[in-house]
Order: C-alpha cells, then sequence, then structure tokens
C-alpha cells in the first residue's frame, strides 16, 4: 500500500498551550464566547476554551523550527517550556492583559502532513483499501464532509468508475457545490500552499 503515491507524508509534533483568558476577553465575542483570532505576523493564534480559558497555537511561522518526527509514537504529549513561553508570550503582545504563566499548560500531538498541506482522501493500490489521511491539523472540523466525499468516492470506485483516469465529483446536499475529488488524489502533482496549518 502506497507505492503509487506521488504526495509524501510525513509527522508533525504540534503544541497547544492552555492559558487563563484576560478579562473582558469572553465578553467581545457578543455571545459571551470571545474571538477566534489568527495573527500572520507574530505566528499565533488564539480561541476561547470554555467561558474563562484560552487556546493559543501556532501558525508555522518561518522563524519557528518544525519538529518533524521519523516515527509519530516518539512524539511526547507533553508541552515544552520553549514553545509555551513562545507561543503565549506572541499571544499576549495581541492580548495585553494575558499573563505568561510559569508552568506550561497544555497538550501536544501529531499531524501526519502531506507535501503540500492538503489532505490525500483516495483508493490505494490494495483493492477495497480507501484512506483519509494528510490532514495536516487544518481538516478538524470538516469529518462529516470528509465522510460524504469518501461515501462518494468508494460507492463509484466499488461501483466500476475508474476514479485514477477520470476523478469522481461529490455535489454537496445543501449548497448543490460539486467538488473534484481528484484535487486529494494519492498521485496528484503537489500544489503549492502556505506550507502551514492553515493549507
Amino acid at each position: 500500500m502506497g507505492g503509487d503515491f506521488t504526495v509524501g507524508l510525513r509527522p508533525l509534533r504540534q503544541e497547544v498551550h492552555h492559558v487563563a483568558a484576560p478579562a473582558g476577553f469572553h465578553d467581545a465575542g457578543g455571545d459571551g464566547g470571545g474571538p477566534v483570532l489568527a495573527d500572520m505576523d507574530l505566528g499565533t493564534y488564539i480561541r476561547p476554551e470554555g467561558r474563562e480559558f484560552l487556546l493559543v497555537g501556532g501558525t508555522e511561522p518561518g522563524c519557528d523550527p518544525l519538529e518533524w518526527l521519523d516515527d509519530p509514537d516518539d512524539g511526547s504529549p507533553l508541552p515544552t517550556v520553549s514553545q509555551f513561553r513562545t507561543q503565549v508570550t506572541r499571544a499576549a503582545r495581541r492580548l495585553p492583559g494575558l499573563r505568561v504563566p510559569n508552568k506550561p499548560l497544555g497538550v501536544a500531538g501529531v499531524y501526519d502532513v502531506t507535501d503540500d498541506w492538503t489532505p490525500v482522501y483516495d483508493r490505494t493500490d490494495l483493492d477495497g483499501f480507501y484512506v483519509a489521511i494528510g490532514t495536516s491539523g487544518n481538516q478538524f472540523k470538516n469529518a462529516p464532509l470528509v465522510g460524504r466525499l469518501m461515501i462518494t468516492l468508494i460507492h463509484g470506485v466499488e461501483g466500476g468508475h475508474d476514479h485514477d483516469r477520470s476523478a469522481l465529483t461529490h455535489t454537496c446536499e445543501h449548497t448543490g457545490q460539486t467538488i473534484d475529488l481528484g484535487a486529494f488524489s494519492r498521485r496528484r502533482r503537489p500544489s503549492s500552499s502556505t506550507g502551514t496549518v492553515l493549507g
């Protein structure tokens, strides 16, 4: 399996940090939830976590080394002091009331990242085996749609359609828009992207 992929995949360790929200932050969202902020200049994003906390993560700015792993099981699930201080200090530049605690809190995990940071939703060279991989951390809320894309793909290929020669399309049930499933092919020519979680 995977011998005919033209797109590579690598494991990338990432951290997301947990801090107390500054006073008034959650009121800024209008519904008490607080805004979601992405600051590409500082290389950070901030989003509410409940009514009292924030999650702070990075957007892979060029000045930060990426932590590529040879084995995804080698990725520690604990946040590091250095990344915690870096990311939370960046967030505090945009939210002056944000405090940077001495002890890091948060989680770390591993993304499966493709060469172009676009997922692979496709069949493989092993008949009957399909993959939804390489989501690169930017597909975390797309699971329901990905399931529908995979249904279209699996039904089409198992029904005799040669997806490699003529890519299938999926019609979205609510909008009527079509999605070319060839964009997620394991055999695609990697496209240009931001080289970050933003795709």
